[in-house]
């Protein structure tokens, strides 16, 4: 069944400017699903819309939205209007690299906020709509390193273990609404990310559309999912270890490969 035919006319994807937000944006935009685009870069953000909207016939609502604020919700609230959101994305996100204590503290206060407020806030505002309507779609972007502490990246894989664990409760508990809910789980990919978090994509990164791939073939049939094998592989080996080998081996990986 298409998306559009199972899920709704409208999606709302968040941090839909570039990388894994913006390949998600052109997928549904391809079947024809009407888009809502929120960002912080206002130009990038238009100039996507624009490209969707004349290449798919499809309506595009630019929300240049910075979810970092106390009160984003309502400046996004403004943009979405009446329309019914069929499928969310929580996609936006940002990290960083390097020892907890050297990081500025705004800026970890600003990843928590981003990471784990604000797809909790647009999931809950959103969220009524889709249970009244007994169908609906939701998508949390969590990581390969939310499956473990990771040193060098702490406070960010406390926020993807967040997003894995929202996504993994939510999927049980929306079943009953007819309500498709899936923790999506990337390693190492080839955005900007890198840049803004100061790291590497590691040794073996995936591109933007194995990773939407990977969302779209198992949503609806699995509550999460990690991309890729040798990041699948890396997943399980918690299960085998104990906690302080886990912790010791991921401190490893992450000063190797990614510093």
């Amino acid at each position: 069944m298409l998306l559009k035919e199972k899920y709704g006319v409208w999606a709302l994807i968040t941090g839909a400017s570039a990388g894994i937000g913006e390949e998600f944006a052109k997928r549904f935009a391809s079947e024809n699903i009407n888009l809502i685009l929120v960002a912080r870069r206002e130009e990038k953000l238009n100039k996507l819309a624009a490209e969707l909207k004349t290449k798919n016939d499809i309506e595009v609502v630019s929300a240049p939205v910075d979810l970092s604020e106390p009160n984003f919700i309502v400046k996004l609230q403004s943009y979405i209007g009446d329309r019914e959101i069929s499928i969310l994305v929580n996609n936006a996100g940002f990290g960083y690299n390097g020892e907890f204590q050297k990081a500025e503290l705004k800026n970890q206060i600003d990843m928590i906020s981003v990471n784990c407020l604000a797809p909790t806030i647009i999931t809950h505002n959103i969220l009524q709509g889709m249970v009244n309507r007994k169908k609906g779609a939701i998508i949390f972007l969590g990581s390969l390193v939310g499956y473990q502490p990771t040193p060098f990246t702490t406070s960010y894989s406390a926020t993807k273990a967040f997003n894995l664990f929202m996504g993994e409760g939510l999927w049980y508990e929306l079943k009953k609404y007819n309500i498709d809910v899936l923790a999506l789980n990337p390693g190492g990919t080839k955005t900007e990310f890198q840049k803004v978090a100061n790291t590497s994509a590691g040794p073996y990164p995936r591109d933007v559309s194995q990773v939407v791939d990977t969302a779209l073939k198992h949503l609806g049939k699995r509550m999460s999912v990690v991309d890729g094998f040798m990041n699948k592989v890396l997943s399980i080996i918690p299960r085998f270890i104990t906690r302080r080998m886990t912790v010791l081996t991921a401190g490893k990986i992450r000063k190797t490969y990614f510093t």
